[in-house]
């Protein structure tokens, strides 16, 4: 078995092999905005290492068939070669991968593209940018099958598309990757649950603006839900509906600068979003059991 190159900052896969004269019959890759696509061909039986880390998102479309190898992607454990045709890998920005390689005499080529989600959408960034993701080692999958096929045809067609195809290709794939990785978010989500990614863009956005006028068109925009979705999986994930978690969370900040401010019981009611001293004063008393200047000084 040939040693495996070690993973090293690098723009393509890095391809070593094992007898110094073999080189891939077509090797090419060309950048478009956000985006690096790579093309490789071998057609002799070939043995060679191979290694990846770069700073985005790494997605390849096989059509090889090795007689033997390997590849390791940090975090997984090492997973064996063989057919390979019509199986695609995804690794996520930073994960180094190696391996090696020996395949049968076949036209045997891989088409990968990299691509930063974040320069292309703001979808494709939510769904890839905000959590961590799972590499997907020889996967198959139809849809994204098929778009990267189209990216690969375009390719070798010698790149008279425009542009704008190439990147609207490759926010695609980007877009059913980011379905694929969120695929265990979408089963929790048929609970009456929010996924996790939404319930953390929704407590994240209302501490922030805890003291806003926030509305529920607001926050279903956020997470791409309808009021009515919104206000039914908010209450299955919080325990409570949006207005009542919203009066909570103003409730523990004006808890805080009760305790930890001299501001006058009007100036915490403005701070903490309500619309008067007397509105705060009875849903602080609603809620905590007493007064605002009672609790300031059962705590001195």
């Amino acid at each position: 078995m040939p040693r495996k190159l070690k993973s090293e900052p690098t723009e393509l896969l890095r391809l070593d092999f094992r007898k110094g004269s073999q080189r891939p019959d077509t090797m090419r890759s060309h950048r478009f905005r956000g985006l690096i696509v790579e093309y490789a061909r071998v057609t002799s039986e070939a043995e060679y290492e191979f290694s990846w880390l770069g700073q985005d998102h790494y997605l390849a479309l096989h059509d090889l068939v090795m007689e033997s190898g390997e590849m390791d992607v940090e975090g997984l454990p090492t997973i064996p070669g063989g057919d390979l045709r019509n199986k695609m890998t995804y690794v996520p920005a930073g994960r180094p991968l190696n391996g090696w390689s020996r395949t049968i005499g076949r036209q045997n080529s891989f088409t990968a593209l990299q691509f930063d989600p974040a320069v292309l959408s703001e979808e494709a960034e939510r769904m890839l940018g905000g959590q961590e993701n799972v590499p997907l080692i020889y996967f198959e999958d139809p849809m994204l099958l098929a778009t990267m096929k189209k990216l690969e045809g375009a390719f070798l067609e010698g790149l008279d598309y425009p542009s704008i195809y190439f990147e609207s290709l490759a926010l695609v794939a980007a877009l059913e990757v980011g379905k694929l990785q969120n695929a265990p978010r979408i089963a929790v989500d048929r609970t009456g649950r929010l996924a996790a990614a939404q319930e953390r863009l929704l407590r994240d956005y209302i501490e922030e603006n805890v003291a806003e006028d926030i509305s529920l068109d607001e926050l279903g925009r956020l997470v791409q839900l309808t009021r009515s979705h919104l206000s039914r999986r908010f209450k299955a994930t919080f325990g409570v509906a949006p207005h009542r978690y919203l009066v909570q969370r103003r409730m523990e900040m004006a808890k805080r600068l009760l305790i930890e401010t001299p501001l006058a019981i009007s100036e915490v009611s403005e701070a903490t979003g309500f619309t008067s001293p007397g509105v705060f004063i009875r849903a602080f008393r609603e809620m905590i059991g007493v007064t605002p200047l009672v609790f300031r000084r059962s705590q001195t």
